[in-house]
């Protein structure tokens, strides 16, 4: 997989939105890639608001505005997710805020369903700093023998590369037949470490405790600043998302979150 050449950030005039655009630029930067800065404004906005966030977006990459795109798209009442499922699908990697409620189907939720699950496109969700920070050194790959997590594996290569160690994590496995053995979990370092990776011996943890839990407590333990996993399971409603591990995951995270559907 080949490096990144169109990033598309769903940013605003706030601080973590204007945050998050500084850290979609240096992405953008580093891989040489042309930056797709979008702006949403539900129905309720005002005009000089969006437009205020618009011109504060547009003076972050300064002179070299050329290779950056900022623009607005006025939203109905129900086409929030067509929109960010439709920009998602002509960019390399998504990049989006944290929702701050995963319920009413606020505009940030909208976004993350819309670009997660119909977009086809790998997404970074990143906590509402108020200012830019580092991340992806110490990446925590939390995997299970599905093709979501497959999808989630492939898509980060390019953060995982550069990493100075990635940990990958399987919590309560279930068997050989999805390759959640000792075997399977050995192939899967073998084929990583292939892609120059620095990756050490799989960690499997079973317990009692729920699977999220496990994957929050490993990512202390590791010290990991980036989160790598897939969003298993389809919901019935939005707001249901996608099924307990994902959504409490998303909840409770406290660092960037790659995700694939």
């Amino acid at each position: 997989m080949g490096a990144w050449r169109e990033i598309l950030v769903f940013a605003d005039g706030s601080e973590d939105g204007l945050a998050r655009m500084r850290m979609a630029w240096d992405l953008a930067q580093k891989h040489d890639a042309r930056l797709e800065a979008l702006v949403l404004r539900p129905p309720a906005d005002l005009n000089v608001v969006t437009e205020g966030a618009v011109e504060a977006l547009r003076a972050i990459p300064g002179d070299q505005g050329q290779r950056v795109h900022v623009h607005r798209i006025d939203t109905g009442e129900d086409d929030a997710q067509a929109i960010a499922a439709r920009e998602a699908r002509l960019s390399d990697i998504v990049i989006f805020g944290k929702p701050e409620t995963l319920d009413n189907s606020p505009l940030d939720t909208e976004i993350f369903a819309g670009a997660l699950l119909g977009g086809g496109r790998p997404c970074l969700m990143l906590p509402r700093w108020i200012s830019p920070r580092a991340f992806g050194r110490r990446p925590l790959v939390a995997w299970r023998g599905d093709e979501e997590a497959a999808r989630a594996l492939h898509w980060s290569l390019p953060f995982l590369r550069e990493a100075e160690e990635v940990r990958i994590c399987l919590a309560n496995p279930r068997s050989e037949r999805e390759g959640e053995d000792e075997a399977g979990m050995a192939r899967l370092a073998s084929y990583v470490r292939r892609h120059g990776v620095n990756v050490g011996e799989p960690i499997i943890r079973e317990s009692w405790e729920d699977s999220q839990r496990m994957i929050l407590s490993e990512l202390e333990g590791f010290n990991a600043d980036m989160l790598v996993m897939g969003a298993f399971g389809t919901p019935r409603l939005v707001q249901e998302l996608f099924g307990g591990v994902t959504t409490a995951l998303v909840r409770e995270a406290r660092v960037p979150v790659l995700l694939a559907h």
